[in-house]
């Protein structure tokens, strides 16, 4: 179920990842990267590096509070669709810069890693349908790329389970230094769906590269849900 955009919009899109990404592995062979932990060469993040990354317990992605299996506490359920948030590292030294690499430097080799180390946060099952977060459509365009987009096509491919870009965003609106109240305000009609009955009795698990106050993540499920999603769950690589 790997699909993409027949519009004329998707078309650049796929054009300019392409592009990007050949451009990446080119650069990363004429130029190793280096490990931004220890500064080893031949990846941005080393193996010993990737083992001293901080974990996050399980708990509520909302109160923080400890809960089994990053489940949605029994108090934040009532105002919420989703089922459970797992992220696996705070968004601070390493693991930001990493993901500053990736979203701002154009490093999309940094896909692999954090991929590699969301997945083992997931407990994997076969009604799993892996669907990216939109970024805002400036950043994008920006950038070249969509990094959930990218985050999401890895965990299908090593999963064997099934992707589909089944969320559009509606806004502009970017997120970052705004309040809960902010966020909610300028996510209110953000997303929609193109392919509603992709979502159909699915678990449709959410992608994304970071989790702040959970409003995006939030807004997106609700989108899932009307869409007849069995259970929406979310996995980032790191909370905030």
């Amino acid at each position: 179920m790997l699909q993409e955009s027949a519009t004329p919009t998707g078309e650049i899109y796929n054009t300019l990842n392409t592009t990007t990404m050949f451009l990446d592995t080119l650069l990363a062979r004429l130029a190793p990267y280096e490990c931004l932990g220890c500064s080893a060469e031949g990846a941005l993040l080393c193996a010993a590096c990737r083992d001293d990354l901080p974990h996050i317990p399980s708990r509520c992605y909302r109160c923080h509070k400890l809960s089994d299996d990053n489940k949605t506490c029994v108090s934040c359920r009532h105002t919420t669709d989703l089922y459970a948030v797992y992220a696996v590292t705070p968004y601070r030294g390493v693991a930001k810069e990493l993901l500053w690499r990736l979203k701002f430097k154009g490093a999309q080799a940094a896909t692999a890693e954090i991929a590699a180390l969301m997945l083992p946060k997931l407990p994997v099952e076969p009604s799993m349908l892996f669907v990216p977060v939109p970024t805002a459509t400036s950043r994008v365009r920006r950038r070249g790329y969509d990094q959930a987009v990218l985050l999401a096509r890895s965990l299908a491919k090593r999963t064997c389970l099934p992707y589909c870009a089944a969320l559009r965003r509606e806004g502009q609106h970017e997120q970052v230094g705004s309040s809960r109240a902010q966020r909610l305000q300028q996510l209110q009609n953000a997303f929609y769906s193109p392919r509603p009955r992709e979502m159909r009795g699915a678990h449709v698990v959410l992608v994304d590269d970071v989790v702040t106050t959970g409003a995006t993540l939030e807004a997106a499920a609700r989108i899932a849900k009307a869409a007849g999603a069995a259970r929406i769950s979310a996995v980032v690589f790191a909370q905030a």
